[in-house]
């Protein structure tokens, strides 16, 4: 079964042409490859579990990193309440950054929170995290 992220993230590579569409949902890969691994994605666990009890979204800073060695357009999905040790979490997804990376390069912000984190104890190097992002509108003044 494909699951709402990886539905959107295959309509955005097939309409890279078109405008990016807000909000939407998508996963975060890459998870495995962040040197905190695997004491960040139970502290997001845990901080997830904490914000839904609480009712508040688990908040999520999006940061270009146009320096990557592996995409020019990379994102990088930083969660700050897991502290600064552990707050990179991964990336969005190739065809996700690439269009997304030219609007943040001019100036359009973008929200983000955590839409779900399903980790499997046996398979922790592939959990199962998705965002859900959205661009923050222009309002008169700012």
């Amino acid at each position: 079964m494909v699951d709402r992220a990886e539905q959107r993230d295959r309509e955005v590579a097939r309409t890279g042409h078109l405008p990016m569409v807000s909000p939407f949902a998508t996963k975060v890969v890459g998870v495995s490859f962040v040197p905190a691994f695997p004491e960040n994605l139970h502290a997001l666990d845990r901080s997830a579990l904490e914000a839904e009890r609480q009712g508040e979204p688990l908040v999520v800073i999006l940061v270009r990193n146009p320096a990557n060695a592996y995409d020019a357009n990379a994102i990088e999905v930083h969660v700050p309440a897991l502290g600064e040790e552990w707050a990179m979490i991964g990336h969005l997804t190739r065809p996700i950054a690439a269009r997304m990376a030219p609007e943040i390069d001019a100036g359009t912000i973008w929200r983000a929170q955590v839409e779900s984190v399903l980790i499997h104890p046996e398979h922790l190097d592939n959990p199962g995290i998705s965002i859900r992002c959205a661009r923050q509108e222009k309002t008169d003044g700012v």
